[in-house]
């Protein structure tokens, strides 16, 4: 009988506490060529986001390019929401090369599945967990 006291009491406990975050895991969609860097940059304010003010961002890794998909692990990244703003950089010259009317390198982010999307950073969030982010080429 206490073991099922027990039991019942534990089980009702772990169904009325909320999830734990593991981290915010990006999964980027869609790289054309193992080419420079995958630059991710996580960003947990509107204002920063809006503006691209990199310097401003919670967090950011460089990754070696892989053809098809990347994945990387931002395990502390666990309150949120966040936005997140990515580039391909090909040349590795931390910066996103363009002319006038095109981008020459890649450019994702959250809440923009097509090319002409570029959403706010309300568009833009997400939880932590999992998220893929596609990045789309001009060329």
């Amino acid at each position: 009988m206490i073991r099922t006291l027990i039991h019942s009491a534990f089980a009702t406990l772990a169904l009325t506490m909320p999830a734990v975050a593991d981290g915010l895991n990006v999964t980027v969609v869609g790289i054309r060529n193992s080419k420079g860097n995958i630059v991710i940059l996580i960003f947990d304010d509107a204002r920063a986001f809006d503006n691209f003010d990199v310097w401003s961002a919670v967090d950011y890794v460089q990754i070696p390019s892989r053809k098809g998909n990347v994945r990387h692990e931002f395990e502390n990244l666990t309150k949120g929401p966040y936005a997140v703003l990515l580039f391909h950089d090909e040349n590795s010259d931390e910066d996103l090369n363009m002319t006038a009317t095109k981008l020459l390198e890649g450019v994702g982010s959250t809440g923009a599945p097509n090319p002409q999307d570029e959403p706010d950073f309300n568009a833009a969030s997400v939880w932590p967990g999992d998220v893929s982010v596609r990045i789309h080429y001009d060329q």
